[in-house]
């Protein structure tokens, strides 16, 4: 495995393996009063910054920026907590009341927040038939307005969920106004939201975003500015940061952090995150005779796979070995390796191919323009190939890999993903399901689990109902995981009041200032 030439490489004095200079060691000179920062985040141009159009994690960083949610989450304490929506209740095990917060204005004079915009975006997003139908909203059967400030919903089911889901990852709501003036285009493109930022300029792989004047939460933003650049290179990103051209940077590569710890000017912040790594299945759409159909082949790849060199030659330690989709913290988490040995069994793999009657194939592998990702399928690749697979691979950019993902046209992937919300129901249902997954994994069985375990209000019950889905996708691999990774920022010293969370999409600023 090691043979593909991903190995962890000593440092040489004063630099890295990949070039990167560290420089004298002395602190940056700040002016005094700087109330602006430069990010740098990993990726192309940016696209889409409309909640209301599938956004990536690139975009996710700056419109979490632009827009407050309906709830926010205590990631501490995995609790849901206000936001814009001061009160939920749920009165009847299909009708949710929300009482929204008063006075919060939109950003440029589109007025006054109120459940007039709840009801036209949460509608929206049904009649053009968004990603959230499928992911927040899938419950929603009807959503009104009673009075300027309370939304009732009725839902199709129980749904246990509904504040962590659909108020927290469907709650980000857009402007009626600006929407119907602007269209649904151009408000993609430059959003009006109702966060700590507005967007003053967009062109290309920069953004620049501008404190929002009339924001509702006292004494916050605390900069005035914030100046976002794509930078697809994780080395350049961070070369930028130590020769005081970027004051934060987003996904550093981990080889890279040993090093730059050593460096006091600097802080590397690292945080354990919801989020896994995994090679999904094309289960519907693939050749009927391909042999990955077979679960035993699939058991046999999990059996190949040894997550705890993924763990240390790609991320160096930054993430944890697991073989099942609950992250530490989620209702029904019993531990990272239940099943697989994070060493791997290639005898166990080996024996499992010949029960299967496969003694080998090639099948081509996507991933996306992430550039560890790309170095762990090559690792990944070299692991199967020991028992006789044969891993074609195919980097694409992220728009080309979500389009041949989100419509099945693919035969296997390796990528990562974020989950949206605390709760297992965002780790199992999406994915697992018939009616939600992107592999065509269409079980009776797992489906009646899944739909149980959402309607179900008693969070014992649930758990218990948890543990059985993870069991069973343990035994079928219509996913197969390898770590759960850790979020990384690196920034200049002087900056403080930077808050981590474990959604790789989520990075806050609005509490961030100069020391």
């Amino acid at each position: 495995m090691r043979g593909q030439g991903i190995t962890r490489r000593a440092f040489a004095a004063g630099t890295l393996g990949s070039g990167l200079i560290l420089g004298s060691g002395r602190a940056p000179a700040i002016a005094q009063g700087k109330r602006d920062l430069r990010v740098g985040v990993w990726g192309g141009e940016f696209g889409n910054l409309s909640p209301v159009i599938r956004f990536d994690i690139q975009g996710g960083l700056v419109l979490y920026n632009i827009f407050d949610g309906l709830v926010k989450t205590d990631f501490a304490k995995r609790t849901i907590e206000p936001s814009l929506a001061l009160e939920w209740t749920n009165p009847d095990p299909l009708t949710w009341r929300i009482k929204l917060r008063e006075g919060v204005k939109w950003q440029k004079g589109f007025g006054e927040f109120t459940a007039e915009d709840v009801v036209y975006c949460w509608n929206f997003h049904i009649e053009s038939k968004s990603f959230q139908v499928g992911t927040a909203l899938f419950p929603v059967d009807s959503v009104k307005a009673d009075g300027k400030y309370v939304v009732e919903v009725k839902t199709k089911l129980p749904f246990g969920a509904f504040p962590g889901v659909t108020m927290g990852y469907g709650g980000t709501i857009i402007s009626a106004k600006a929407h119907k003036e602007m269209g649904n285009q151009a408000y993609s493109a430059t959003p009006v939201g109702n966060g700590p930022f507005q967007i003053e300029s967009k062109r290309g792989t920069e953004i620049t975003l501008v404190k929002n004047p009339d924001y509702w939460q006292p004494g916050l933003p605390k900069l005035d500015k914030i100046v976002y650049r794509a930078i697809p290179d994780s080395t350049t990103r961070l070369q930028a940061l130590l020769k005081n051209e970027l004051d934060f940077v987003t996904h550093p590569d981990p080889k890279e952090l040993a090093q730059v710890r050593k460096n006091t000017n600097f802080v590397v912040n690292s945080t354990p995150g919801w989020e896994w790594d995994f090679q999904q299945f094309n289960l519907k759409n693939s050749k009927p005779d391909a042999p990955f159909r077979n679960k035993l082949v699939r058991q046999a790849i999990s059996y190949a796979i040894d997550r705890e060199a993924i763990v240390k030659e790609i991320y160096y330690g930054e993430a944890l070995a697991t073989d099942n989709q609950i992250p530490a913290g989620y209702l029904g988490y019993r531990g990272p390796m239940l099943k697989y040995p994070k060493n791997g069994d290639l005898k166990k793999a080996k024996e499992l191919m010949a029960q299967a009657g496969v003694k080998g194939y090639e099948v081509e592998v996507i991933t996306s323009d992430k550039d560890w990702l790309r170095k762990e399928l090559e690792l990944v690749a070299a692991m199967v190939s020991q028992i006789g697979i044969t891993y074609k691979l195919k980097n694409m950019d992220m728009g080309g890999y979500n389009n041949l993902w989100l419509n099945q046209r693919y035969d296997q992937v390796l990528e990562d993903i974020t989950l949206v919300a605390p709760d297992p129901d965002a780790t199992c249902w999406w994915f697992l399901h018939g009616k939600g997954n992107a592999s065509g994994y269409d079980l009776p069985l797992m489906d009646g689990m899944l739909d149980g375990a959402r309607s179900e209000l008693d969070q014992g019950k649930r758990e218990g109902l948890y543990h059985k889905i993870v069991d069973h996708t343990l035994e079928e691999c219509p996913l197969i995981y390898h770590c759960n990774t850790n979020n990384i920022q690196v920034f200049n010293k002087n900056v403080k009041g930077f808050v981590p969370t474990p959604q790789e999409y989520m990075e806050r600023l609005d509490t961030v200032e100069w020391g």
